[in-house]
């Protein structure tokens, strides 16, 4: 088996890991190339029903936490490679199948493929955090200089499941994670830069491809989101433990120096990060225990550099699903020639189109009058103009905090 697609659900609402599993069986996957492992980290909701509808492998287990629950799917998984699918969030058709392909061409550890926020109100690109611009190709010691050189900024590199990995290379990882004398078990925020960093450190090729996108959805019950003191502390303990762990375990890499440097302006960097939320939500009695985990002798605020790769978005089309479907019949026809019209200038439906002719063999001409259609891309005035970054950025600086039109910018997504 080429595939496990690891899922770890934990009172996942739903409707929401309905759509994830429906996206993952309506993808350009053959199932006899991947399984759905499901690891039920004791959940009080009742997915039994999801088994035998989607076919999955469902295991269930007291609840433990996320970090312990992929550890343990991971000595069950049975593909070749693995990735990491959280079950709120949901995927592009021919998502995985090409991530697939690259891996076997090239010999890869590790593979990145592009992914985009979620919200209720759109799908969008944070050009300078989701999507890795160019092409990546580490091999060696390099590969571990790569993750830890964008110093936290980027998540491309240290969340999950925008990649594949080699199993072997994760299972040498979750054996170095073992050994540690971690605080944070069970980890509700850094596991995945925790897992990210051995398996990166373990594999000897990584490679990036743009075929598609991973859809991390937003949404008020994600474990991120700093809802109270406890969870705040929680969450530095965490993180310090996280870092703390990999400047102690870079290990023989000619460029130890350089990565320890990178990771401690990552220390920095999660210290102004959790000095701020302290700050914003009064939970002024954290700061002293925030200075003593981060090692850092005086605090400051985040800077305009720290949140920089959030404010220039790319939305994508609202009529995307029926853009995808629409890319999905395609696929399914057979390998006759196919006239087809579709805009050219959309980047996404041109490569989608490109790479079913050289991967999947199809042939496809373009035509004006081709009955087969694919949807040109809608995004209205209205939505270009609430996700303006110039407007966003106006907004900051003529409102006042604290004012009702600076927090609708800041939740216009």
């Amino acid at each position: 088996m080429k595939l496990s697609i690891v899922i770890c659900v934990c009172n996942t609402s739903r409707p929401y890991f309905r759509e994830c599993l429906e996206a993952i069986r309506g993808s350009t996957l053959s199932f006899s190339d991947y399984e759905i492992l499901v690891v039920d980290d004791g959940s009080e909701v009742d997915y039994s029903d999801f088994v035998d509808q989607y076919k999955l492998r469902y295991v269930k287990t007291e609840n433990r936490g996320i970090l312990a629950a992929r550890m343990y799917a991971l000595k069950l998984a049975e593909g070749d490679y693995i990735h990491f699918y959280d079950s709120d969030d949901c995927s592009s058709f021919n998502y995985h199948a090409p991530m697939l392909l690259k891996a076997e061409r090239e010999g890869a550890d590790i593979v990145i493929n592009d992914w985009a926020f979620l919200s209720e109100r759109a799908k969008y690109v944070c050009t300078r955090d989701t999507t890795i611009k160019g092409d990546l190709s580490y091999s060696g010691d390099d590969v571990l200089k790569a993750f830890a050189s964008q110093c936290g900024r980027e998540h491309a590199y240290f969340v999950l499941w925008n990649k594949i990995f080699k199993r072997e290379v994760l299972l040498k990882a979750i054996k170095e994670i073992e050994a540690l004398d971690l605080t944070m078990c069970p980890v509700h925020y850094s596991e995945d830069a925790l897992i990210n960093f051995f398996a990166f450190k373990n594999a000897r090729r990584l490679v990036n491809i743009h075929t598609g996108y991973y859809f991390y959805r937003i949404h008020p019950r994600q474990s991120v989101n700093v809802s109270s003191k406890d969870k705040l502390i929680s969450q530095v303990t965490s993180m310090t433990d996280t870092l703390g762990a990999m400047m102690n375990n870079i290990g023989d890499n000619v460029h130890k120096e350089y990565i320890y440097d990178c990771i401690q302006r990552w220390n920095e960097l999660m210290a102004r990060s959790h000095y701020s939320y302290a700050k914003a939500k009064k939970y002024l009695d954290v700061i002293p225990y925030i200075k003593e985990r981060y090692g850092v002798e005086k605090l400051r605020g985040s800077t305009f550099k720290d949140g920089s790769a959030y404010t220039k978005n790319r939305i994508l089309a609202e009529n995307f699903a029926e853009i995808d479907s629409a890319l999905m019949r395609l696929f399914k026809m057979s390998d006759t020639p196919t006239d087809v019209c579709y805009d050219k200038t959309d980047d996404y439906i041109r490569s989608s189109v490109e790479h079913m002719c050289e991967h999947q063999g199809k042939i496809i001409a373009w035509s004006r009058d081709a009955k087969n259609v694919i949807p040109e891309a809608k995004i209205s005035f209205k939505t270009k103009f609430l996700h303006n970054h110039i407007v966003y950025s106006a907004g900051m600086i003529l409102f006042k905090k604290g004012s009702k039109i600076r927090a609708f910018l800041k939740k216009r997504f």
